[in-house]
């Protein structure tokens, strides 16, 4: 991924170079002091030089980090190191030669570092766009995925022989030449899905019957093999000062016990030391050329064995460790839990920005300054690229929390009153209250809310006193909240660029409806949102008051969903009870739970309908896309596509899409077709002369 590399930059070099010299130093220091000669002692290092990237990035997608920016980073990092293991096994075809000159030393890292520019520099940037436009946009759909692969494989056989016969190794033959798919878009895809199963059990025939069969077990038992290997294992904590070259994503939040920063260290430094697949090809090369012995093969093959096993259990429970400490830290700092009975409840105002920008070095320690000057604490952070190449866009998707702007906690009961009386405005249109000017998406899915601007185009009349000045009210905090949206969006864009692009909405880390969609998931209780579905939470509510006494508390439900087996969070029934208990006893009646089901059920019924309107579009879309594609391939064949009367009657026809034209095609060359066109259309009734042109 080239983007992931531009956008990393230079410290995944860093931290690529450094971790595979560190090993190689301490490994090397280690063996000459136990009486190895300099060559095994070189060995022994550089098998512990390379990190596996498979088990590194495996660990992080299971902890959740792996789309975040030091997940990134190491990733990117993993990639360098092993492009570096490349050149170390190349440069062992050199140790394990008699008496080399000095020349011969360097031609393995000439050779693999020049093959590396000049190859790998045409696989990033014009090779694989001459494949794509000129060989395969000119193969049918159907061909393209066998041309592809038959390309694929012929530079496999050439780079293979190439790279190997000019001393580096012929591995990095089909690492370039992979590379060179890796920037198509449809290769990558294609790869990605034909090949996962096929690739999951090749790895694991390729570890049994290699590797697992070099295992020498019955050497285990032997105190030299299970001492050295304890020893060899500082080899594996060397790459722990990795961890100085991590930036500063986000800021440490005064008097929190979470510190992001630590965390991105910590988690960085034990990524890097997950060993795997390279390190035994490295170590069973050494042993085949005569640079180890049998004993230093096995205490080898223990230190590697014991980090496969250690690095990835202590990184995932790292990570879980950390990820607890981040949800104490956000849980202590819920404002909810500061309010007593009777008082108006406030929050600080939770925001999702979303940044578009084109992909370049360092823009995600850039974030870290701007959202400083912004006054936003950072909650959690994604980023994604769209597209692999040198010119591919960044999506950053930050959840943020603005203390600067304090917005208040609507009840369901309010919600209800203000979803009521603009239905009764509008006629329950969600779009007329939007606010026209603001061509962002703020609260752009909710329909009770809106700004001043679009209040003042209703009429209001009719409504009653308290109904006005709910509107009022809640336009004038809405106003705040478009506002401070549009102030993020400008920074944000100034500070990246004109390529750019912001959107900022609202969010909320502890949605009311979450304790209710888990329920709905729990019981299987689908996407029907009627009068069957209301009877259930209702029976639901009852079981839980198992007193009769119509009404409960928060420890009540939490403590009965919970011995239910439902996952819920104390955050997440404390939010749902803050919505639904008017009087802020800290208890929840029967009548108030009814009515809080009935605008939940409300709500998801909206939602569904909006998600099958956006399916119907999204569909009309792809046809016409479709068209398009069709109409292109024709022209490029020399045919030409156009619409004519569907009455019509002298040929068959179909009219797809109900417009009173069908669309046909005429085997004329197209050069001939518009010019017969154009002489017989010369009375203005250009589509009756089309038709008796092809009929």
């Amino acid at each position: 991924d080239v983007a992931q590399l531009k956008e990393t930059g230079l410290r995944a070099l860093a931290i690529g170079i450094t971790g595979t010299v560190l090993p190689l130093l301490v490994g090397l220091g280690l063996a000459t002091a136990g009486g190895a000669p300099i060559k095994s002692a070189m060995a022994v290092g550089a098998s512990f030089s390379p990190t596996s990237l498979g088990v590194a990035a495996s660990a992080l997608k299971s902890g959740k980090m792996l789309d975040t920016p030091v997940g990134q980073l190491i990733v990117a990092s993993c990639v360098v190191d092993d492009i570096l293991a490349l050149i170390l096994l190349s440069m062992f075809q050199v140790l394990v030669l008699p008496d080399p000159s000095i020349i011969q030393y360097f031609i393995p890292i000439i050779s693999s570092v020049g093959f590396l520019i000049v190859l790998g520099g045409s696989a990033v940037t014009w090779l694989p766009k001459f494949i794509e436009n000129k060989i395969l946009n000119r193969c049918k759909p159907d061909q393209r995925e066998l041309v592809m692969f038959s390309i694929m494989t012929v530079m496999l056989l050439a780079y293979l022989p190439l790279l190997n016969y000019t001393k580096a190794s012929y591995l990095t033959g089909a690492f370039l030449a992979g590379c060179t798919f890796s920037q198509i878009e449809s290769a990558h895809h294609q790869f990605m899905e034909k090949t996962h199963q096929l690739m999951t059990w090749l790895l694991r025939v390729f570890f049994a019957a290699s590797i697992g069969f070099q295992v020498p077990v019955s050497q285990f038992s032997d105190p030299y093999v299970i001492g050295w290997g304890f020893i060899l294992y500082l080899c594996v904590a060397a790459k722990l000062p990795l961890a100085a070259y991590v930036p500063q994503f986000e800021d440490v939040k005064k008097g929190a016990s979470y510190n992001p920063f630590i965390r991105d260290r910590i988690i960085t430094a034990l990524a890097m030391t997950c060993r795997g697949e390279f390190s035994f090809i490295i170590a069973a090369f050494a042993l085949g050329e005569g640079l180890l012995t049998a004993r230093m093969y096995a205490a080898i093959v223990w230190a590697v064995l014991l980090s496969c096993i250690t690095s990835p259990f202590i990184l995932l429970n790292l990570i879980k460790y950390f990820n607890q400490k981040k949800a104490a830290y956000l849980a202590d700092t819920n404002p909810l839990k500061k309010f007593k009975k009777g008082e108006e409840v406030m929050t600080p105002l939770f925001l999702h920005v979303k940044v578009v920008s084109p992909v370049y070095n360092g823009m995600q320690e850039q974030f870290r300054a701007i959202l400083n000057e912004l006054g936003l604490e950072v909650i959690e952070r994604r980023t994604n690229r769209e597209g692999r190449g040198l010119e591919a866009m960044v999506q950053t998707d930050l959840y943020v929390r603005d203390n600067n702007v304090m917005t208040h906690v609507m009840k369901i009961k309010a919600q209800k009153k203000i979803k009521r009386a603009l239905a009764s405005v509008v006629g329950g249109s969600e779009v007329e209250i939007m606010d026209g000017n603001h061509k962002k998406s703020l609260y752009r899915r909710r329909s009770s809310q809106l700004s001043s601007h679009s209040l003042s185009a209703l009429e209001l009349d009719h409504l009653a006193k308290e109904e006005t000045e709910l509107l009022q009210k809640t336009a004038k905090e809405q106003d705040t909240i478009i506002s401070r949206g549009a102030e993020i969006e400008k920074k944000i864009e100034e500070a990246l660029g004109e390529q750019s692009k912001v959107e900022v909405d609202v969010w909320s880390p502890w949605p009311w409806t979450e304790v209710l969609d888990t329920i709905c998931d729990h019981y299987g209780l689908g996407e029907e949102y009627g009068e069957e579905k209301l009877d259930i939470f209702i029976s639901i509510f009852d079981k839980i008051d198992s007193d009769g006494g119509g009404s409960i508390d928060m420890d009540e439900m939490y403590q009965a969903l919970s011995n239910a087996g439902i996952e819920i969070s104390d955050e997440g029934v404390l939010s749902l009870f803050a919505m639904i208990d008017e009087d802020g006893d800290g208890d929840v009646v029967r009548d108030e739970w009814k009515d809080t089901i009935e605008f939940y059920l409300e709500l998801k019924a909206e939602e569904s309908d909006m998600k099958n309107l956006a399916a119907v579009a999204a569909r009309k879309n792809n046809m016409d896309i479709q068209k398009e594609m069709k109409r292109k391939m024709l022209k490029d064949m020399g045919y030409t596509s156009v619409r004519v009367p569907a009455q019509h009657g002298s040929m068959p026809m179909v009219d797809e899409d109900a417009d009173d034209d069908v669309e046909v095609v005429t085997a004329m060359p197209t050069s001939n077709f518009e010019k017969s066109t154009t002489e017989s259309s010369g009375d203005g009734d250009s589509k009756e002369d089309v038709g008796m042109l092809i009929e």
